[in-house]
């Protein structure tokens, strides 16, 4: 296989979200800002760019994760009267290895009840040393933040799309063997480096007619005879391209990289995205107006646009004195994570990664941008409280026949399975347009009301149990 054709130019938008649409790992990388998305940008560019973030990755690691009994350089071990396990200094080689074990201890509870329905992935040793070293690795590189109850599921979601987009290539390479075997000196050695056995019958099945698979190997002559979709999948994992393996865009080898620059990305709000990390901090964000912590502000954005819509709905909240951080604290900060099954929350983040950041609200002046929610200042922040309104409008009726704030709150916190999820996203998009449209980010809200800033952290440590 040759590289000559991956500078075949990528399409921007939405073209370059048709191209991707079945392969999500690779869509998300581009939402999150991780890999370009510009018409310029080839596929030899998508590869240079995968190999970077994996360096840095690789180069995190070295540097952050000490074991004593192994020197990194090869040399003798540092003085061990300095630097032993019953040293005193915690800057120490041993002091930093037994505090990353404390963590590691806290990160496996967490870990150990992931995704319960879905245990026979995630609870599979190579997955959970995956999702323990990229959360452990974060942690010590934001000690600001540390990990946080939570966390773990804003980050398996990552994983499980990549390893989903690996078993797809697994079902085009035995559709398409020829395209995948290298040809050296006319001996063929078919590459293969799939090392898990985890089965996602369930997920490729809905892919077979895409792919084509009838049981059978596709032979035809040339790349360019094969689907656009194929021809793409190829040229992302041809070995022989730019960077060589380190560049392969889909690679299960590279998945624990990945999924770091993705959980990093959502974290820290790169690509003009919402820095979910915010929701975690006890501190007003820089330039709030409101002086509350991000997610009291957002609990607080999300009644605002309530109030909006439905000002029945609100007020007999309100009036029930269900305050919305006592519900907004789970939905936001693991993303909706524990009120709907897995493949329907890939759906949802679907939509909330795909908003597009580099659109700027106009009408947004310099005295507004000192007031107002500060959610409300980008498409993809918008669309979030928009999917928390559209999820309790949905219960509207039964939340209005009910008298008493903590069968409300019991509602809120157990929402249905059964139910019409496109039209619930839909829902939040045209609440999303809205906001945008009529520019509630520069609308003053009612912060001296209901949204006490001492009650609310008191809820915040009271309704922490919702996150276990």
């Amino acid at each position: 296989m040759g590289s000559a054709s991956n500078e075949q130019e990528m399409p921007a938008g939405e073209g370059s979200r048709r191209r991707f649409e079945n392969l999500r790992g690779v869509q998300w990388r581009i939402d999150l800002g991780i890999l370009p998305c510009h018409s310029s940008s080839s596929v030899d560019d998508l590869r240079r760019v995968t190999a970077n973030s994996r360096r840095r990755y690789a180069g995190l690691r070295r540097r952050l994760l000490v074991d004593p009994h192994i020197s990194k350089d090869g040399s003798s071990s540092p003085d061990p009267v300095i630097d032993n396990p019953l040293s005193q200094n915690p800057d120490s080689t041993w002091g930093r290895f037994f505090r990353n074990a404390e963590l590691e201890k806290t990160l496996d509870q967490d870990l150990s009840r992931l995704y319960p329905e879905h245990g026979s992935y995630f609870q599979t040793p190579g997955c959970q040393g995956m999702l323990r070293r990229i959360l452990l690795l974060w942690c010590l590189r934001h000690p600001e933040y540390g990990y946080r109850q939570g966390m773990h599921e804003l980050l398996a979601p990552f994983l499980y799309v990549l390893h989903i987009d690996v078993e797809c290539l697994s079902e085009v390479r035995k559709q398409y063997e020829d395209h995948f075997t290298d040809k050296f000196d006319g001996l063929a050695f078919q590459e293969n480096d799939l090392t898990y056995n985890f089965d996602f019958k369930k997920i490729i099945d809905s892919m077979e007619d895409e792919i084509g698979s009838h049981g059978n190997t596709v032979k035809v002559k040339s790349l360019n005879e094969l689907d656009p979709e194929i021809q793409m999948t190829v040229l992302l994992t041809d070995a022989y391209g730019a960077e060589g393996e380190l560049g392969v865009v889909m690679s299960e080898k590279f998945m624990e990289h990945d999924a770091y620059c993705m959980f990093d990305a959502l974290m820290s709000g790169s690509h003009g995205s919402v820095a979910i990390v915010d929701f975690y901090s006890h501190s007003p964000s820089c330039g709030s107006h409101s002086g509350l912590p991000p997610v009291i502000e957002a609990s607080a954005a999300l009644y605002h646009m309530l109030s909006v819509v439905d000002s029945s709905l609100h007020d007999h909240l309100v009036e029930l004195g269900v305050e919305p951080q006592y519900f907004a604290l789970r939905w936001l900060r693991v993303l909706f994570g524990r009120e709907f099954s897995l493949e329907n929350l890939l759906l949802i983040w679907d939509s909330i990664f795909a908003a597009d950041n580099n659109i700027t609200l106009d009408k947004v002046t310099e005295d507004d941008a000192d007031s107002g929610f500060c959610i409300f200042r980008s498409p993809q922040g918008a669309l979030i409280p928009a999917m928390a309104v559209s999820m309790i409008l949905h219960l509207r009726s039964s939340l209005l026949a009910t008298e008493h704030a903590t069968t409300c709150l019991q509602r809120l916190l157990n929402f249905p399975e059964n139910i019409d999820l496109r039209k619930l996203i839909n829902k939040a998009k045209s609440l999303q347009t809205l906001a945008l449209d009529t520019n509630m980010s520069s609308v003053s809200p009612p912060f001296d009301g209901i949204y006490n800033h001492s009650r609310s952290m008191a809820c915040e440590r009271s309704y922490s149990y919702t996150l276990i």
